[in-house]
């Protein structure tokens, strides 16, 4: 029996080996990145679809004769009596009972924790960590969104409350949003915008979500370089709008005055 010999037979080189190994670390970048980009659309999605669950709840919660077709935001009263602690402290807590028993704990004494619906809060939302449970503590740390005020109504008043009834386009008002909440405030110009809205957009890559009056929930893009003046009035062009009027009429009945005092002297 002869013995054969493979004198061509070999192993790897180097590079071939370098090469492979390069190879595989591209594949693996490319679908590490994969992955996380679904992971961040999935945050989005889930984003959007509390927001779009809350429209529904707001919608309803409008519907009610006592409310008067107006949508809850920071600090309103909903007009019912209720046993336990005021219904005042934000608009999720007039949410809350929409939800269902057990969805919700409303305190029995000031300075109680409420604990609220994970619904309201972004899976994107890093600030404070929220477990898998039904419901989470409602403070402004697990809170992810904030609500607008409807400066078309009164421009006068920080909370005055978005009117459903109202003559205008509320597929352009919005009413909640992403955002980091400030007790007792809503957002009502280009500086609560600044404040309360623009930092939230580093969870959905530069967009932030928003659930406008109408119902209808959109990603709104934030560009970077642009005043928060500019993308406030792209968000919510009635509220800019009649910001700026109001403004202008201050400063029209400022001149008169000052024209009146002249005339006197």
């Amino acid at each position: 029996m002869k013995c054969v010999h493979l004198k061509n037979s070999k192993g790897f080189t180097l590079i071939e080996l370098i090469v492979v190994i390069a190879i595989l670390a591209t594949l693996a970048a490319v679908g590490g990145t994969a992955i996380y980009s679904h992971m961040g659309t999935g945050d989005a999605a889930k984003c959007r679809a509390n927001l779009e669950q809350l429209a529904l709840m707001g919608t309803k919660y409008g519907q009610d004769i006592t409310h008067r077709t107006l949508l809850p935001t920071s600090g309103m009263d909903d007009d019912e009596d209720t046993p336990n602690v005021c219904e005042t402290d934000g608009w999720w807590i007039a949410l809350a009972p929409l939800l269902g028993d057990g969805t919700y704990v409303m305190p029995t004494q000031v300075g109680g924790t409420m604990k609220i619906s994970t619904l309201f809060h972004c899976p994107s939302d890093n600030r404070r960590k929220v477990g898998s449970g039904a419901t989470m503590a409602a403070d402004l740390k697990n809170i992810s969104y904030v609500s607008w005020t409807d400066a078309t109504e009164d421009p006068d008043n920080v909370n005055s409350c978005i009117r459903t009834s109202a003559k205008q386009n509320l597929d352009m008002l919005p009413w909640i949003s992403d955002g980091i909440p400030v007790k007792g405030k809503s957002v009502t110009d280009a500086d609560t915008f600044r404040k309360m809205v623009m930092p939230a957009a580093e969870r959905h890559g530069g967009s932030i979500m928003v659930a406008y009056a109408s119902g209808v929930v959109k990603a709104v893009e934030l560009q970077e370089g642009v005043s928060a003046e500019e993308q406030f009035k792209k968000i919510a062009p009635p509220i800019a709008n009649k910001k700026t009027t109001a403004s202008d009429e201050d400063d029209e009945a400022e001149e008169e005055e000052s024209d009146d005092s002249e005339d006197e002297e």
